[in-house]
């Protein structure tokens, strides 16, 4: 796994006051996930679920195409690969939450401030509503784009159907919602990682 130093950027957006009711404290939900295969270039398609804190704490698991879990509690974070074989090893590294940041961790500590243009990215209203990075939090988050689809009219996070992902190097991610919920009840346990026997630790 590539580590990423993280990024100035997002210690700012720690440290710096919530500017608008926007991102809800935390959140949880099952999707679908259309994404560019950086092996091949071509489309893939993953199912999984995704639990998000403000800030910093995530934990994203894939189950299609294969098995995959990245969790951060702001301290460490876990990467883990589970066997394509049953019986087989499978794989985690361990690094510091500053090494293992993911582009997902910045962009939802990013939405912190809503949808209204701010120093970070500009906002243009319409549907979808779209999130344009400006340069410099777009070399440190990764993202050149984002648009936001909602239910019918409404631009509550609550009500998003889907996110559209641009990335720096152009490639798009699109992550579909199923069965969201918002200020979910997530303990911190769930930011912290055990790797099940017969794994490999790679770093």
């Amino acid at each position: 796994m590539k580590k990423i130093l993280l990024p100035t950027l997002i210690l700012a957006l720690i440290s710096t006051p919530v500017f608008a009711d926007f991102l809800p404290p935390a959140f949880s939900s099952k999707f679908e996930q259309e994404y560019i295969s950086t092996l091949k270039g071509k489309v893939k398609k993953g199912l999984g679920s995704i639990e998000y804190k403000y800030p910093g704490m995530i934990r994203f698991e894939t189950t299609t195409p294969s098995t995959v879990i990245f969790v951060s509690n702001g301290v460490k974070a876990w990467y883990y690969r589970a066997p394509f074989i049953e019986g087989e090893q499978g794989e985690v590294t361990e690094s510091s939450a500053k090494e293992g940041s993911t582009i997902y961790i910045k962009f939802f500590d990013s939405l912190k401030y809503g949808l209204t243009s701010n120093e970070y990215y500009e906002v243009k209203q319409g549907v979808p509503a779209t999130l344009v990075f400006k340069a410099n939090a777009s070399k440190e988050l990764g993202i050149k784009e984002s648009r936001l689809h909602f239910k019918l009219k409404s631009q509550k996070f609550e009500d998003i159907e889907m996110i559209e992902l641009t990335f720096a190097d152009g490639k798009t991610s699109k992550i579909k919602f199923i069965d969201l919920k918002v200020n979910a009840d997530l303990s911190t346990g769930r930011f912290n990682f055990v790797a099940p026997v017969n794994t490999k630790k790679t770093n």
